[in-house]
C-alpha cells in the first residue's frame, strides 16, 4: 500500500479513538473600538463547529460585522486589507495571500468558490474575492495554516470563509448605502430582511461603476491605467424556514461584471494596457441546506447541495470565453461521545466541468471528487486539548489521498492560550494546467500534485483588560511545486512554442505574525502588527521573488471615538521586496477614515486611501518583452464619500 495513504489511515484510526471538549461559551465583545481579534469570539471555520478562538490551536483572524460597518469597506478585499491580510490586486480581480502563499481555499458560507481553472490572470490558485458583495457579508473568518484534512485540496496556506448575513425574523429591516469617489466612482447598495416566526427572507442588490483609475509610476509621473474601469452588479436572495427544531435554507447569488481587462501595464510610463478587451463575467450560486436540530450554519448536523457557475468572455487580445460548472453534495454529523468528547464526520461528492474556447480552439474537461473526513477533539484536562483530523479524498485523475493534522492547545487561563500544530495539504494541478490546448498554452497530463506539510507554533494573550498580544511562527515545505514556463518564438524556425506548467521540486517557507492591541481609554485604541515571509525554492527562475509581495510588513493603527465621531488611521510599511522584480523594495501607505453619526440610524463618512500617494505594485514581474517592471501598479491617492442608513 502507498506509504502516504497508509500513514493517513493510521492517523484516521487515531482520530476515531480520541475525543472532545465542549467549547467554552463566549460573551459578545463590547469594545466599540476596532477589534479583529478577541479570545472569547466564536468561529466555525477552524474546526467545522462553533469554537471560541481561545480553544482553537491556530492563528485565527475574525473580521466582525461591526468591523465591516465601521470600516465602510466597499469590497471583501478592502475588508481583508483592513485586517492586515495581504491582498494582490490585478485589474478587475483581487485575491488573498496567506503566509506568503496564494494557495488559499476561499469559501462562502462553507461552500468552495475556487475553480479548477484559471480565473485570475497569472495565478491559477487565485479566485476573485470581490465577486461577493460586501453589503451581504456578516463576518469573515481567516484561519492560517493547512486545512486539507477538514476541507480538501487547495487549503495549503489557509482558509478564508466569507459568511453572509442570515434572513432575520420580525418587521422589515436593513440598510441603504451610497458612495461617491475618485475617478467617477459611484456605488449604491440596498439590503432588506424580515419575516415571521417560521419564515424569513433577505434580498440585496448593489451596483458599482468607476472610470479608469490613476497611478504613480516609478518616475513620479501620474498616469491613467488604461482599460481599468469597472461596472458591476450583485444580487443575493436568501430564505429560511423553521421546521420544528430544524432549519431549511435556500440561497441564491449572482455577480455580473462588465470590466475593462487592463490587468497589467504594457508601458508604465504612458499608462498603455497590455490588453484592450473587456471582461464580461457572470458568477451564479445556488444552495439548499437542511440543518438538523440547529439554527446556525456550521453547528451540528446538516445536508447541503449547491451549484456554482461562472461564465466569462473577452479580456484577452484574441477570442476567449469559458463556462465553468460545479455541482456538490455534502453532509456533516456531530456526535457527542461523553462530556469530553466530540466527533465530527462528513462526506463530499463534487463534480466540476469546464468548457473553454481560446483562439477558437475548444477545450472540455471534467473531474469528480469524493471525500470522507473525521475531526476529533479531546480534552485532556489541566487546560490541554488535542485535535486530530483526517480526510480521505479520491480524485478521478489522481486517485486517493489522505491528509491529516494534529494539534495541541494549552489554555493557561481564560485570557491566554498557546498551541502547536502539524498539518498536511494537497493542491491538485488544475484541469486547465493538464488539458489546455490554445494558441498560447498547452496542457501536460503528467503533472504531479503539490504536497505540503506545515508546523505552526503560536500563542495569544489578553495580558490586561486593555492589552492583547498575538504571535505565531510557521515552517512549511511544498514538494513538486508548480511553475509556469513562458512560451517563446523559436529563432531558428520562427514557430511559437506554447507555454506550460511544470513541477519544480521543492519550496520552503517560513515566517511569523505578531500583533498587539492596546486600548488606552474610552477614546483611543492603538494597534500594531508585523509579518515576515521568507521563501526558498529550487525553481531556477526564482518566480517566488515576484509572488513574495510582503517579505516584511509593518502596520500601525490608531482608532479614536468621541461622541458622534470615530476615526481610524492605518499606516502600512513594506520592505524586503526583490529589486529585480519590483520598481522599489519598499513602500509606505497611509489610509484614514472618519465617520460622523448624525443619528443612531444614519451616518456619513469620508475615507482617504494611499494618502502618501505612493508608487507601488501589488505583485512583481520578471521583466520581458511581454511584461514591464511596474506592470501591476496600484491606485494613487483617492477618496470616498458615503452615507449609510439602517432601518
Amino acid at each position: 500500500m502507498n506509504k502516504r495513504i497508509l500513514s493517513g489511515l493510521v492517523a484516521t484510526a487515531l482520530t476515531v479513538g480520541t475525543g472532545y471538549a465542549l467549547p467554552v461559551s463566549a460573551a459578545e465583545a463590547t469594545d466599540d473600538a476596532v477589534q479583529t481579534y478577541v479570545l472569547d469570539d466564536i468561529v466555525v471555520t477552524a474546526s467545522r463547529s462553533e469554537t471560541a478562538i481561545s480553544d482553537v490551536p491556530a492563528d485565527v483572524t475574525l473580521i466582525s460585522e461591526a468591523d465591516i460597518e465601521r470600516g465602510n469597506y466597499k469590497s471583501v478585499s478592502d475588508a481583508l486589507k483592513g485586517a492586515n491580510i495581504n491582498v494582490v490586486q490585478k485589474g478587475f480581480a483581487a485575491y488573498p495571500v496567506i503566509n506568503g502563499d496564494s494557495r488559499v481555499l476561499v469559501m462562502v458560507d462553507g461552500k468552495k468558490v475556487n475553480w479548477d481553472h484559471l480565473v485570475v490572470s497569472g495565478d491559477t490558485n487565485a479566485v476573485d474575492v470581490d465577486q461577493i458583495a460586501i453589503g451581504d457579508v456578516e463576518r469573515i473568518e481567516i484561519v492560517r495554516g493547512p486545512n486539507s484534512a477538514l476541507y480538501g485540496e487547495r487549503a495549503v496556506s489557509g482558509v478564508i470563509n466569507i459568511i453572509t448575513k442570515r434572513p432575520t425574523a420580525g418587521k422589515p429591516s436593513g440598510s441603504i448605502n451610497l458612495q461617491l469617489g475618485s475617478w467617477g466612482e459611484k456605488r449604491a447598495g440596498v439590503n432588506i430582511s424580515g419575516g415571521d416566526g417560521k419564515n424569513s427572507i433577505k434580498v440585496g442588490v448593489a451596483h458599482e461603476r468607476r472610470r479608469d483609475f490613476q497611478y504613480k509610476n516609478a518616475y513620479g509621473e501620474k498616469r491613467t491605467f488604461e482599460n481599468s474601469d469597472i461596472n458591476r452588479t450583485d444580487y443575493n436572495v436568501g430564505f429560511d424556514r423553521i421546521l420544528g427544531s430544524d432549519r431549511l435554507r435556500l440561497e441564491f447569488s449572482r455577480h455580473e461584471g462588465d470590466d475593462g481587462y487592463g490587468v497589467s501595464l504594457k508601458n508604465p510610463r504612458t499608462g498603455a494596457s497590455s490588453y484592450q478587451g473587456r471582461k464580461n463575467i457572470v458568477d451564479t450560486g445556488y444552495g439548499i441546506t437542511y440543518m438538523f436540530g440547529s439554527e446556525k450554519e456550521g453547528e451540528g448536523t446538516f445536508l447541503r447541495f449547491y451549484r456554482n457557475e461562472a461564465k466569462s468572455d473577452g479580456g484577452f487580445n484574441s477570442q476567449y470565453d469559458h463556462h465553468l460548472r460545479r455541482n456538490a453534495f455534502e453532509g456533516q454529523k456531530l456526535w457527542m461521545l461523553g462530556d469530553k468528547n466530540m466527533l465530527i464526520g462528513g462526506f463530499l461528492w463534487s463534480q466540476e466541468k469546464i468548457h473553454e474556447m481560446s483562439g477558437y480552439i475548444p477545450m472540455d474537461a471534467s473531474a469528480v471528487t469524493k471525500a470522507l473526513f473525521l475531526e476529533d477533539d479531546w480534552q485532556l484536562g489541566r487546560g490541554y486539548s488535542l485535535k486530530l483530523g483526517s480526510r480521505l479524498e479520491h480524485h478521478n485523475d489522481f486517485g486517493t489521498d489522505v491528509t491529516s493534522h494534529i494539534s495541541l492547545n494549552k489554555k493557561l487561563n481564560r485570557g491566554t492560550h498557546a498551541y502547536i500544530s502539524f498539518g498536511q495539504a494537497v493542491n491538485n494541478p488544475s484541469l486547465k494546467m493538464r488539458y489546455a490546448d490554445s494558441p498560447y498554452w498547452v496542457g501536460r497530463e503528467d503533472l504531479k500534485q503539490e504536497r505540503s506539510h506545515t508546523f505552526t507554533i503560536g500563542a495569544d494573550s489578553q495580558i490586561t483588560r486593555k492589552w492583547t498580544v498575538s504571535g505565531s511562527l510557521y515552517w512549511s515545505k511544498v514538494k513538486d511545486a508548480l511553475r509556469w514556463v513562458n512560451g517563446y518564438t523559436d529563432p531558428m524556425t520562427l514557430v511559437y512554442v506554447r507555454g506550460y506548467y511544470k513541477n519544480v521540486q521543492t519550496e520552503d517557507r517560513r515566517g511569523l505574525e505578531l500583533s498587539t492591541r492596546y486600548r488606552a481609554d474610552d477614546h483611543w485604541t492603538v494597534r500594531a502588527a508585523y509579518s515576515f515571509a521568507h521563501i526558498d525554492s529550487t525553481d531556477p527562475e526564482k518566480g517566488f521573488l515576484s509572488s513574495n509581495t510582503r517579505p516584511n510588513g509593518y502596520n500601525l493603527g490608531i482608532s479614536y471615538t468621541q461622541g458622534k465621531w470615530d476615526a481610524d488611521l492605518d499606516l502600512n510599511y513594506v520592505t524586503g521586496r526583490s529589486a529585480a522584480r519590483f520598481t522599489d523594495s519598499r513602500y509606505l501607505t497611509l489610509d484614514l477614515g472618519v465617520n460622523y453619526h448624525i443619528s443612531k440610524e444614519f451616518k456619513v463618512y469620508l475615507k482617504g486611501i494611499n494618502l502618501t500617494d505612493e508608487s507601488y505594485e501589488s505583485i512583481g514581474v520578471t521583466p520581458s518583452a511581454w511584461t514591464s517592471m511596474g506592470a501591476y501598479a496600484m491606485p494613487s491617492r483617492h477618496f470616498i464619500l458615503g452615507g449609510t442608513y439602517n432601518f
